[in-house]
């Protein structure tokens, strides 16, 4: 019970600790949901490519909500240098086709954990700063979606302004 008031809590307080709780979800969701669904193979290895102002967003972390009134699972994924990502589910490479609503931090790659780093167990940790600043890390603020189909695995590139 005290893990979920602490969440509850955390909802109330500043974005800060709401993404702090978003990303401790997406950590469980991906050690839970392996065990979920079946073996994956029905999951497509969809590729793209996410950028900022045109340039490569190396380290962004992505999310991708179903937007099927049913559900599913949330697939994840992280930028490479090249701002190439490949959605997982779970453990999974891949993601189930349909349609998807994509929430996206950028960790800002100057912030050194350590004494200001990010700490378990601790009440007020530190989010490495988003370097877009909260603007798509909430799904129904973000207007980014994708669609996934076996047809098409190559995604057009997820452009973001922050002009």
């Amino acid at each position: 019970m005290k893990f979920l008031a602490m969440l509850t809590d955390s909802r109330r307080g500043n974005s800060g600790r709401v993404m702090n709780w978003q990303m401790m979800l997406a950590c469980v969701t991906m050690l839970v949901l392996p065990g979920c669904g079946g073996s994956g193979s029905s999951l497509v290895k969809a590729k793209g490519r996410v950028l900022v102002d045109g340039t490569p967003a190396s380290g962004a972390i992505l999310l991708f909500h179903p937007e099927s009134p049913s559900g599913g699972n949330v697939a994840n994924a992280i930028a490479d240098e090249s701002g190439v990502y490949s959605p997982l589910t779970g453990a999974d490479e891949g993601i189930a086709e349909g349609e998807y609503r994509v929430t996206v931090i950028w960790p800002d790659p100057k912030f050194k954990s350590g004494s200001e780093g990010v700490k378990f167990g601790v009440a007020e940790s530190k989010d490495p700063p988003d370097l877009l600043k909260g603007k798509f890390v909430a799904k129904d603020k973000s207007k980014l979606t994708v669609v996934i189909s076996k047809s098409n695995a190559e995604l057009k590139p997820l452009e973001i302004s922050t002009k």
